[in-house]
């Protein structure tokens, strides 16, 4: 039997106007902007650890076996991502308690500044020519022919999975509190009905419907008791005597 709806988007949007709060939740999107960074962050470092168990190396591997792993971590990649945007999503919907799509498309935005601001200071801080140089020395192509394609592709490929990771995940997170308010008087409705049901009253001996009466009809009549009587008799004569 399926439930009935008993809180919807709207009625929680209503209340956070009446405690005060827009439907926005900056620490809610701060929080799930955390926890998509931190899940891309683990993945890699678990990614990084099992490369270097089986003893992966880039010796001898040609500009077109560079250009097919690059094809194979970029899907990767964007798998990982909209995982992570999900789960980042997830928690500022969730927490937010309303506006899941806002909240998680905020965690989306965040996150695209964040990684501008870091790629801008990494391209004034840093050194493109050595970082060039040392991906030459490890065997790596850096001539712009070899990853045009598959970088354009990959840069569209990562913002889509982290926005529509970081959308639905927000709507999921924001939908489990209607979930759970539903349940909850969902059970509330099932321990209400159960109470509400009548209690059976104690059936004296001999009244029950379920007792066989084994007497015949000429023992009824000269009043003898029946089998069902007669035990009752001597349980009582026995707590009588405290046997």
């Amino acid at each position: 039997m399926p439930m009935t709806t008993v809180e919807t988007g709207r009625d929680r949007r209503r209340l956070a106007r009446d405690a005060g709060h827009g439907s926005t939740s900056f620490p809610s999107i701060l929080a799930g902007t955390l926890v998509a960074f931190g899940t891309v962050a683990v993945a890699l470092a678990v990614a990084g650890a099992v490369g270097n168990g089986v003893g992966l190396t880039t010796d001898g591997i040609s500009t077109s076996e560079w250009r097919n792993a690059g094809i194979v971590a970029s899907i990767a990649a964007t798998v990982v991502l909209f995982l992570a945007f999900f789960f980042g999503g997830y928690t500022a919907g969730r927490m937010g308690r309303r506006a899941g799509l806002r909240n998680g498309l905020g965690v989306f935005v965040l996150a695209a500044l964040v990684i501008a601001v870091v790629a801008g200071l990494a391209s004034w801080l840093g050194d493109p020519a050595s970082v060039r140089q040392n991906l030459s020395d490890n065997g790596v192509p850096t001539n712009a022919d070899t990853w045009s394609d598959i970088g354009i592709g990959s840069a569209i490929a990562w913002g889509v999975a982290m926005l529509l990771g970081s959308i639905l995940g927000g709507i999921k997170g924001e939908r489990w509190h209607g979930r759970f308010v539903t349940a909850a008087n969902e059970r509330r409705l099932e321990r209400s009905k159960a109470d509400e049901q009548p209690v059976r009253p104690a059936q004296r001996l001999g009244t029950d419907p379920t007792t066989v009466d084994v007497r015949d009809e000429q023992t009824v009549m000269d009043g003898e008791p029946s089998v069902e009587e007669e035990r009752e008799r001597l349980r009582t004569g026995r707590g009588d005597v405290g046997l």
